[in-house]
């Protein structure tokens, strides 16, 4: 009876072993998680890994991330930890991360409000105030100019070739953005299919414009006809 009682008393006490609570996360992950600014993951470029499982030095870990509004310092700096806490643990060896910050509704020009990265053992954060400049004058309009404007034109056009992109306000007014580039602010009207636009610096611009495709062509002398598509 007693070595019946023994095996049950340490079988019981093996099962409470194994079904024990996981260990709590670090305290810094805590506050890290806790913390953070919110993000919409958009993508990852991993780094190369050689069939012996070696990343090299040279290779990127790349996280680009989209952020509803500009960030303070110290959030961006919670970001980087973050990322690169979550790169390291993900990627054991990896030496270089980068995280790529995009400021909602800029993300299709391709120009990153803040590059947030890890060399070596050495972070920096880049922040590109034109960025700032590019939301605001993108921005949409208010919901009472929206149902008063009955132009198609209003809205925003993207060249799959270039990365371009071209944004008609009902206010006639618009910016043109050339992908990694300042925007620039022009004034426009239309006449039947043909929409001209005005730079204040570079003068008149003449665009044709296609209803049905949602389409508009531009005449380029370094590309030819480039296509604009309503996105």
């Amino acid at each position: 009876m007693k070595i019946v009682f023994f095996a049950l008393t340490t079988f019981l006490l093996v099962a409470c072993g194994n079904n024990a609570a996981p260990p709590e996360p670090a305290a810094e992950e805590v506050n890290l998680s806790i913390n953070l600014p919110e993000y919409k993951l958009l993508s990852i470029e991993e780094p190369r890994v050689s069939t012996n499982g070696h990343i090299s030095p040279a290779e990127n870990l790349i996280y680009n991330v989209e952020i509803d509004h500009p960030l303070e310092n110290d959030s961006l700096e919670l970001l980087q930890d973050y990322f690169i806490q979550k790169g390291k643990a993900d990627f054991e060896g990896i030496n270089k991360v980068i995280v790529r910050a995009y400021l909602k509704g800029t993300t299709i020009n391709g120009t990153p409000y803040a590059s947030i990265n890890l060399i070596g053992d050495y972070k920096e954060i880049i922040v590109n105030d034109e960025v700032k400049k590019l939301k605001e004058l993108t921005e949409e309009p208010s919901a009472k100019i929206s149902q008063e404007s009955t132009d198609p034109m209003v809205g925003t056009f993207f060249c799959d070739r270039t990365h371009d992109t071209y944004v008609f306000k009902s206010d006639k007014t618009g910016v043109f953005t050339i992908q990694g580039g300042s925007p620039t602010e022009f004034t426009w009207k239309r006449l039947g299919n043909i929409v001209t636009i005005k730079y204040e610096s570079f003068g008149e611009q003449n665009l044709t414009y296609d209803p049905k495709a949602e389409t508009l062509k531009e005449k380029s002398e370094s590309f030819g006809t480039l296509v604009f598509k309503r996105q």
